[in-house]
């Protein structure tokens, strides 16, 4: 009785041990929840775009760790330009790191309206001016995201 005891009791601290790998993909993934306002006035500075959606990464290794490096963790377009424009996420505590459960949660890119402005032709000039945004994460490991896509914002004269 006590050697079955014993090897219950075995078998459940080998069982407690076990770690469930995370069963999300180790390149990560975003989904846009909302942007915004859907309309600003152009350089206006009391105004502020918020792009929000959700990120997932199955190895957790979100968040370039060298400021000074080219090699960006959060890529948006304005959809009047070809070029994409790269930005850091904030520090992302080590503590919450593990690969063995991955990272999920949500994040809110702001865009400030000062730096909004309608393309300079004379009709975008007098009747304001409509984009919308692209955008994608990097992880350390160089994966990149799917690519999400604004709404339009309207660009008030």
């Amino acid at each position: 009785m006590k050697r079955s005891i014993a090897l219950f009791l075995a078998f459940l601290f080998a069982f407690a041990a076990c770690k469930k790998k995370s069963s999300t993909s180790n390149i990560p993934s975003i989904s846009l929840i909302s942007m915004t306002p859907d309309s600003i006035k152009q350089g206006s500075g009391e105004d502020t775009v918020y792009i929000k959606f959700n990120l997932a990464d199955g190895d957790a290794d979100l968040g370039n760790r060298d400021a000074t490096s080219t090699e960006y963790d959060i890529y948006i377009k304005d959809a009047r330009n070809d070029t994409f424009q790269g930005y850091f996420f904030p520090e992302i505590a080590s503590a919450i790191e593990d690969p063995s459960k991955g990272l999920t949660g949500t994040c809110v890119f702001k865009i400030l309206g000062a730096l909004i402005y309608s393309r300079q032709d004379s009709a975008h000039i007098l009747h304001g001016d409509t984009t919308h945004f692209q955008l994608y994460i990097k992880d350390r490991a160089g994966n990149n995201s799917d690519t999400i896509t604004t709404g339009n914002l309207r660009i008030l004269p």
